[in-house]
């Protein structure tokens, strides 16, 4: 028996969403990075259509079922709207979600980092010991590594996301999500086992999207991770949640040793 995953990046961003979990996935026979028309290497956005995406999208997903007895499916963003479209309409063994844009924007993230961000800095100041500067000195520190987290998600963002998003490339994302969700409405329950992971911090998908899922989704296990935004395997916490991903997809069977990654 043979088995295959495939992975469905976000919306104006490319494979490097999945950040390390490539060199974790080495227990299949075969991993494909599946490539949203117009995103990767020299990048051309008139190429982003909805015909194409989901021709491509169902070619690249059937061309692994044909060689594999099985074929696991990782999205994130609008990958994860496109590996439930895919739920819908193939057999897919797993599926994992992560943050997945079913439903969009998150109008609430200002809010709900600010309350985090002020629930935090309350928590860590009283557990400090000193005067009123060396706790706040203290008390920075601690917010480093959340900080270097926001910077991540700014980072894709301020890089890729707003330099190319137009009314274009905005209405083929609306006209792909909804087309996703309309199959899964069309089909109401789903038994694929899914993973669904979102950070309540994330930036662009309320959780609304998460709920969206868990409704149609019936072997769903959802994961809210309190302090992550939407680019979430570009993070300090990546190590965490790839072994999540891994321990799902492995049925427990592999356990990985991740080292913490670096954010400069």
């Amino acid at each position: 028996m043979t088995k295959s995953v495939m992975t469905i990046h976000g919306f104006l961003t490319d494979t490097q969403d999945f950040g390390r979990l490539y060199e974790y996935l080495n227990f299949y026979d075969e991993v494909k990075a599946f490539k949203v028309p117009g995103h990767n290497g020299e990048v051309d956005f008139s190429l982003f259509t909805v015909n194409d995406t989901i021709s491509e999208v169902l070619s690249c997903y059937d061309e692994l079922r044909a060689k594999h007895d099985t074929v696991d499916v990782v999205g994130f963003s609008m990958g994860g709207a496109l590996a439930s479209y895919l739920c819908a309409k193939r057999d897919v063994n797993k599926v994992v979600f992560l943050s997945p844009a079913n439903k969009y924007l998150n109008l609430t993230s200002p809010i709900s980092a600010l309350k985090f961000y002020l629930r935090f800095i309350k928590q860590s100041y009283k557990e400090k010991n000193g005067d009123f500067k060396r706790k706040m000195l203290l008390t920075r520190s601690e917010m480093e590594p959340y900080r270097k987290n926001i910077a991540a998600s700014a980072q894709v963002a301020a890089k890729r996301i707003l330099p190319n998003i137009s009314i274009h490339t905005f209405n083929v994302f609306r006209k792909l999500v909804t087309m996703a969700n309309n199959a899964v409405d069309i089909k109401d329950v789903l038994e694929t086992p899914a993973l669904l992971l979102w950070g309540k911090l994330d930036e662009l998908v309320p959780q609304a999207s998460v709920q969206y899922i868990e409704k149609h989704f019936t072997n769903c296990t959802t994961e809210l991770i309190e302090d992550l935004g939407h680019a979430m395997l570009m993070t300090n916490k990546d190590n965490i949640l790839i072994k999540k991903v891994v321990n799902f997809l492995s049925d427990g069977e592999i356990e990985v040793d991740i080292p913490v990654r670096e954010i400069l």
